[in-house]
């Protein structure tokens, strides 16, 4: 939701969607953190934001174009439906504390950029 309505609200500065669509980036921390979080997310430190993304199997990009976005194969631009399959796995369901694995980030540029549907465009 946040994403969706960053720009009409006036902060995209702070927090958008990659012109690919399959991932995000928080450009302004402490903004985000002062403006963001509490309206949206209910939370006042980034870190706790982190650590739900990460139990809801978000992948924090580590090189590339992406590096420091965010990025979950059901969470795309145009695509929040899909929200409804993305699940928390973390330590206290699996009692495991789960890693990140760095050896594979996709390359967004070379896959086709998320459209919205065309039934749903004016």
């Amino acid at each position: 939701l946040v994403l969706s309505i960053a720009d009409s609200e006036g902060f995209d500065h702070v927090i958008s969607w990659q012109p690919h669509g399959r991932c995000f980036l928080i450009h302004n921390h402490q903004e985000f953190v002062d403006k963001v979080l509490p309206i949206y997310f209910g939370q006042t430190r980034i870190t706790s934001f982190r650590r739900q993304l990460n139990m809801h199997g978000f992948l924090r990009l580590s090189k590339g174009p992406d590096k420091g976005c965010y990025y979950h194969e059901l969470f795309l631009k145009h695509k929040l439906f899909l929200c409804q399959d993305i699940v928390r796995i973390g330590e206290k369901e699996t009692g495991v504390k789960l890693k990140t694995d760095h050896s594979y980030e996709p390359d967004f540029y070379s896959m086709r950029f998320v459209e919205p549907d065309k039934a749903l465009t004016p």
